[in-house]
């Protein structure tokens, strides 16, 4: 428990020295806190996660939230993902994070010392000097907080790194996760895994697309009584040879699955939210979208609680309409309900600013129409210069985009709108094709992480692919951005980041629909497994996943 208690004093110290600019605070790093009932070294433990599975290195434009996870398993990290979405600090080879200064900001990163990679080669601060210099360079989202960084200097034993920053960045425990050694080639292929040095709880020995193996690292110093061999595949299929230590992570949640799962009863299973949001993104320069009434009309006109109950029905965990762009349903800071579920489901609500006319209402769309200079006919609407209200529809490429479209469609055809409908290879290239204007309308899966930054980027700064762009800048929403990316408090940013996403949510360059709903599956075998609403929440546990003890005497 002391661990535990250390790091809330830290949350709290971190107000404080964002109030004050005080004395330094330290990072206590180590986060193993489950109580060990056996030892599982000789265990096998199979765990299901959403494939293909990828090489990627954290910094990779083709990194997944999958290929994040399994990485921070195998390479060392400053902090990894809780369950419940919260950075935790990491032992082991990054020893320990602080943040000792915020004028300027400044953070000292303590090498642990006598720990070497795979590969036999010793880890030093060197190494976090080499990924950085990398990750400034990428056109990537990943790489703000480094190029964020004024200077890294390295300690004369190698074993501290101090990062002087140019501008505050609040974020800064985002750093540093999932470093590869120095001189690790770039590239994707799944070889990679196995090829590149790690250090972390586990070592690859095999890779492919769909089923990786890992074995324990015994140099690892934490969590000695971890599974010995973890093996990942990308089937969550459940049957009567589902082996005895086994956990799943699925964003695939039907009524079949849950059936297949009620013949289980050596099996547990928690229904809960993602990190994806469903939305509708509006081109910046289309003839029909710079309208703002076109853009409410198409918003308004779409039922969201009506796709909700379409796609899940009354057996499965049913998201709440989407009361923001930027934090999906499942984080602590999200504004709106936790949407209706099985009994038992963790709830999360917090106060939220006024959120006036973002409700749906089909008479305001079509008044929206009326009042900017639309008519309608039997052939449909036209605008009082004469062009027909048609909306090019991109789609992105998953299984919940592909089934949401239609009824989107249909709602616009029950107001006279019709619709062409332009697939797209994925998400950001579906965010990218609304951004260029070459489609009226997205409609793709956005990916939340740990914090808003990420999500709102699409309306500030440079435009990355991987910031899902929308094409749309807006003076307001830079100052907030500007703003909230600096403030360590972290009640006062996030009440700075609502700010922001009301405003982008209220010029209706984003219609957010719904979080998509995730399904956790573990055995009865299994103790300290915890349901997550993000990939790498849920595959960090894994060190501390264990079996249940034997009953004394049984």
């Amino acid at each position: 428990m002391r661990s535990r208690r250390r790091w809330r004093a830290l949350t709290r110290s971190l107000t404080v020295l964002s109030l004050t600019a005080a004395a330094a605070v330290a990072v206590p790093v180590s986060f193993s806190g489950a109580i060990q009932t056996s030892n599982e070294n000789a265990n096998t433990l199979v765990v299901s996660l959403p494939g293909p599975f990828n090489g990627c290195t954290f910094l990779d434009p083709g990194a997944t939230p999958t290929s994040d996870a399994v990485l921070d398993l195998i390479r060392p990290s400053a902090f990894v993902t809780s369950f419940n979405g919260t950075l935790i600090g990491q032992d082991g080879p990054i020893a320990s994070a602080e943040l000792t200064s915020l004028q300027p900001e400044t953070v000292r990163y303590t090498v642990a010392a006598k720990l070497t990679w795979s590969d036999g080669a010793t880890f030093t601060g060197e190494d976090l000097v080499a990924w950085w210099h990398e990750a400034k360079t990428l056109s990537s989202v990943v790489s703000d907080g480094y190029r964020a960084i004024k200077s890294l200097s390295v300690s004369t034993n190698g074993l501290a790194v101090t990062a002087v920053f140019a501008h505050p960045y609040a974020d800064w425990e985002l750093l540093f996760r999932d470093v590869e050694a120095s001189g690790t080639a770039p590239g994707c292929a799944i070889s990679n895994l196995v090829t590149r040095p790690s250090l972390g709880p586990y070592v690859v020995q095999s890779a492919t697309s769909d089923r990786l193996v890992l074995v324990m690292n015994h140099e690892w110093p934490l969590d000695t009584n971890r599974f010995g061999r973890v093996v990942i595949n990308d089937t969550a299929n459940i049957s009567k040879t589902t082996p005895a230590a086994y956990a799943s992570y699925s964003l695939s949640v039907n009524r079949a699955a849950l059936l297949a799962l009620s013949n289980e009863p050596t099996l547990q299973s928690h229904i809960g939210s993602s990190a994806d949001i469903e939305e509708m993104t509006f081109a910046p320069r289309t003839l029909l979208t710079t309208v703002l009434g076109v853009r409410e009309a198409l918003s308004w006109s779409v039922q969201r609680q009506s796709i909700i109950d379409q796609l899940f029905g009354q057996v499965t965990f049913s998201p709440s309409v989407a009361a923001s762009a930027i934090y999906s349903q499942g984080q602590s800071q999200y504004p709106g309900s936790s949407g209706s579920g099985p009994i038992g489901q963790s709830s999360t609500t917090t106060t939220v600013p006024t959120t006036l006319g973002l409700s749906d209402c089909v008479s305001c769309a079509i008044e929206a129409l009326m009042t900017n200079g639309f008519t309608r006919s039997a052939a449909g609407w036209t605008s009082a210069a004469g062009q027909k209200l048609v909306v090019h529809l991109g789609v992105g490429p998953s299984a919940l985009d592909q089934s949401v479209a239609p009824l989107v469609e249909a709602a616009w055809k029950s107001i006279g709108i019709p619709t062409t409908v332009v697939s797209e290879t994925s998400e950001t290239a579906a965010a990218m094709a609304a951004a260029s204007s070459t489609v009226d309308v997205a409609l793709f899966t956005r990916l939340t992480t740990t914090t808003p930054s990420y999500t709102a980027r699409s309306w500030a700064g440079a435009a990355y692919p991987n910031t899902y762009p929308s094409g749309v800048r807006v003076p307001t929403v830079t100052a907030l951005f500007t703003q909230a990316s600096g403030i360590f408090n972290a009640v006062t940013a996030a009440a700075t980041w609502l700010k922001l996403d009301q405003v982008i949510m209220t010029d209706f360059w984003v219609r957010p629909l719904f979080t998509d709903p995730s399904l956790i599956v573990w055995s009865s075998s299994l103790e300290a497994v915890n349901g997550s609403f993000t990939i790498p929440g849920f595959v960090d546990q894994v060190p501390l996943w264990t079996l249940v003890a034997p009953v004394s005497g049984s």
